[in-house]
């Protein structure tokens, strides 16, 4: 009996899934900080346009509801294609199990005597280990793109902001 192999996308060790781990938090971190000046910025514009409405920038004000409206819904989108992709991921690993059950019975069916098919069920659960410890690091990694691929959007439009308001 022998491990399926993951089709490698995510796929990594637990160091790896700390890694990404981590780099998402620093990049949310990151995000909220230039957010926050961004908001400052746009705070000080909307008390000169309070105190002199005339001198107002307001290509400015005109540009914040649908630049955020972009940004977020390609944050949305980036969150449903990667969840489709663990899903899809998730519904591979249910169907190689089926087969590999499939196979363990044949197996365990073909065996002559009582101990052979301890044997056969031994391969079968040790297999069942390996694949389960892989298919656990696969899962992770792909999750954990899920926040990072939905932060960047939301990077790129406060990185042109933060460009744009000096």
């Amino acid at each position: 009996m022998t491990a399926h192999k993951t089709d490698g996308s995510g796929a990594g060790g637990l160091g790896d899934m700390l890694a990404l781990a981590a780099q998402t938090v620093g990049s949310g971190s990151d995000l909220a900080i230039a957010a926050g000046q961004v908001i400052a910025r746009r705070v000080a514009l909307g008390v000169a346009a309070a105190v002199n409405p005339m001198q107002a920038d307001h290509a400015e004000f005109a540009r914040m509801v649908p630049e955020k409206m972009e940004a977020f819904s390609a944050a949305g989108m980036a969150v449903i294609e990667h969840s489709e992709g663990v899903t899809s991921q998730i519904s591979r690993f249910a169907s190689d199990e089926v087969m590999t059950a499939a196979w363990a019975t044949i197996e365990m069916a073909a065996c002559a005597d009582p101990f052979s098919m301890l044997a056969a069920q031994g391969r079968f659960i040790q297999a069942w280990f390996d694949r389960t410890a892989a298919n656990f690091m696969t899962l992770g990694m792909m999750t954990l793109g899920v926040p990072a691929a939905a932060l960047a959007p939301l990077q790129v439009a406060v990185a042109a902001n933060t460009e744009r308001l000096g």
